[in-house]
């Protein structure tokens, strides 16, 4: 009986066992599937390859340097408010806008010594025999500086996510924004260098290491020497680093943190003020007259609004046009994470093992992460939307940022589409795999047709924009032509020594004694001026009035030949300056009788005439007016334009109701009696 009882007790202890190693096999089971199920819903699942940072930085110079060889300058602005300063202080003569002005001073000279100085280190192993050569030499080399920083945020990306840094580098290649603001030399520009490098450094957790830390630097070097309006780039990464001091209360860190920011933004205005009192002749901080100006409003009546109002969409649709496809995610990049956020959500309330809710949470504070690297680019959207005077340039801060949002949010369409495939019983089918196949495929889809439609853009640009440097390098051949020094040998601009001079080359002067000075006059056109760095050296440009003209035009420098020095000429106080955008009449002639030469676009107006004019060289130029937005956004073939049916006037045509509208930029000299 002993025995009896003593064997059913083992049974039944036996059967408890199993029992509980059932459960517990079970409850594996059910843990292991959750942690599946919640590894689905990551949004990487494999990394892809990801090229190296130099072949990074070889890829996005390629692009940069047809850029800068092709691209034509945006706005007139950089013309007429840099090119023309930069042209001033390396040649002592040039256009002066009425920011320059010593009782105005808005713009930094500063910021223009940093490529007079790379000018001059150029001109140096080179030896520049153009001042043509110095404008593409300079382009060339803040695409250099671009593909650099470009390559320094991808690379930072893929540390990060593989799959989202592939597809940013395919968008940045393609874009045409980025395509022509890279080149160009305006703060906006230079701006975006720096917060690519701040954007690069602050991409990795907060408090890890001293990167993010030079990494504010740079949004502070962006903001202070650059465009102050750069610093609404820096805002999410600074918010995010001081809620994580406050959640780990290193405030050490924060100290640490912000006196290098301060001691950055310390340092360039000093430096950039001493620079700008130099040359205004009294002490100026441009950059606090410039943000004074146009938030402020400035002077009586003043502000940023004289130049012109634009409705609240106006970066939207611009940034379709720069950005086509690119645009559209970026935008929904903020939908599309907050959905994802709601989908952790439940996923964290469903998961019943503590593996499941670690590895959820390990989700949600990753997602979390991504969202202070998607607000950048909304929140300078939305900043820059709230402001009445809006311009294309002042977006291209958060270029990059665009094209990073829109890779993240290519990214999360794989675990959404495996939520729904979950959600819906119609699809539950279905294998991962299969969800992630089919959102690889139109990941990459996507971005191939935006950087098709990108390349098509930026030919476009191109093709239809670029008539004022092809009419002005015609006007130089012009003027070679007829002197009588045909060899070709050009001379050493006087740049100062180059390495050619400095090893016994015989330095020459640019033309023999001392040179009739040449005109040439814009009138309606004149915003089309592409700089001085297109005229040859005794020629110089006078506006001609027209009918209807309004607004302030740029006037001249004191030419250092009749001031003595670039300081005399740049704190020189002038009387037909004014901060209104009213008209100035000594700043444009009544009369083409002072012209040697005119550059206009010849479209039957009447502005210049015939009898006494004729035309050297004239090149095709588009009329944006009456040809068709959808024909001249994008750059399509003449014979596949007529294959596909479409009407396209000639290049000679001056009626029709085409799609292209053509009109001729001609160079025009006097007629010889």
């Amino acid at each position: 009986m002993l025995r009896q009882r003593q064997s059913l007790k083992a049974e039944r202890q036996q059967r408890r066992q199993t029992k509980q190693t059932k459960r517990a096999a079970k409850a594996t089971a059910l843990a292991t599937q959750e942690i599946n199920a919640v590894s689905q819903l990551s949004p990487t699942l494999s990394t892809p390859f990801v090229p190296s940072l130099s072949v990074l930085f070889r890829l996005f110079s390629v692009v940069r340097i047809i850029g800068a060889l092709s691209a034509p300058i945006q706005d007139c602005d950089e013309v007429y408010n840099y090119w023309e300063q930069l042209h001033f202080l390396q040649f002592g003569w040039g256009k002066q806008t009425w920011e320059y002005a010593p009782q105005f001073a808005l713009r930094s000279y500063g910021f223009l010594h940093i490529y007079k100085a790379l000018v001059w280190a150029l001109h140096l192993g080179v030896g520049f025999r153009s001042k043509v050569q110095v404008f593409y030499a300079l382009r060339v080399a803040m695409g250099v500086v671009s593909a650099a920083c470009e390559a320094a945020v991808v690379r930072r990306v893929a540390e990060v996510d593989g799959r989202v840094a592939v597809w940013m580098a395919v968008g940045m290649v393609g874009m045409a924004g980025l395509w022509h603001q890279a080149v160009a030399l305006l703060p906006s520009s230079f701006a975006m260098y720096w917060c690519m490098l701040g954007t690069a450094a602050t991409m990795q957790v907060p408090g890890r290491g001293r990167i993010r830390t030079l990494g504010f630097c740079a949004f502070a070097v962006a903001a202070a020497w650059g465009w102050p309006y750069a610093a609404v780039v820096a805002a999410p990464a600074a918010i995010e680093e001081l809620l994580w001091v406050l959640r780990s209360r290193q405030f050490r860190h924060l100290s640490v943190v912000m006196a290098v920011g301060a001691g950055t933004v310390f340092a360039c205005v000093a430096l950039m003020a001493a620079v700008d009192s130099y040359y205004y002749g009294k002490p100026v901080v441009a950059a606090w007259n410039q943000v004074a100006y146009n938030v402020f409003g400035g002077t009586a009546g003043g502000g940023s609004t004289l130049y012109g109002t634009e409705p609240w969409h106006f970066y939207l649709r611009n940034g379709l046009l720069n950005g086509s496809l690119l645009m559209v995610l970026a935008l929904a990049s903020a939908p599309l994470w907050l959905i994802y956020q709601m989908v952790l959500m439940r996923a964290a309330q469903k998961a019943s093992s503590d593996a499941a809710h670690d590895a959820v949470r390990k989700l949600r504070d990753r997602h979390t992460l991504l969202l202070f690297r998607l607000a950048p680019f909304h929140l300078t959207l939305l900043v820059f939307s709230l402001q009445p005077h809006k311009e294309e340039r002042f977006l291209s801060i958060v270029y990059p940022h665009m094209c990073f949002n829109a890779a993240a949010a290519l990214s999360l369409l794989q675990p959404l589409g495996v939520w729904l495939r979950d959600l819906l019983p119609v699809s539950r089918g279905s294998r991962n795999g299969d969800v992630g196949r089919w959102t690889r495929i139109v990941g990459w889809s996507v971005v191939c047709v935006a950087a098709v439609l990108g390349f098509l853009r930026m030919a476009a640009l191109s093709q239809y924009y670029g008539a004022p440097m092809r009419a002005f390098i015609a006007l130089q051949a012009s003027v070679s032509n007829s002197n009588n020094n045909q060899s070709g040998n050009l001379p050493l601009l006087p740049l100062g020594p180059s390495i050619k001079t400095l090893v016994g080359a015989k330095p020459i002067d640019y033309l023999p004694g001392t040179p009739e000075i040449r005109t040439v006059c814009m009138g309606r056109e004149w915003h089309h001026f592409p700089s001085s760095y297109w005229l040859p050296q005794n020629f110089r440009l006078q506006f001609v009035s027209w009918d209807g003209a309004a607004g302030l035009l740029p006037g001249d420098f004191v030419p250092v030949s009749s001031s003595g020095s670039v300081r005399a000429s740049t704190m020189a106080e002038r009387r037909d300056f004014n901060a209104l955008n009213q008209w100035e009449p000594t700043h444009a002639e009544n009369s083409t009788v002072t012209c040697d030469y005119f550059v206009g676009v010849k479209d039957g107006s009447g502005m210049v005439d015939d009898v006494v004019w004729e035309a050297v060289a004239c090149v095709p130029m588009l009329d944006a007016l009456n040809s068709r937005l959808a024909a001249r956004v994008l750059y399509v073939p003449m014979r596949v334009a007529r294959l596909l049916g479409f009407v396209v006037t000639g290049k000679d045509s001056s009626g029709g109701a085409g799609w292209l509208r053509w009109n001729s930029m001609c160079v025009m000299s006097r007629r010889k009696a």
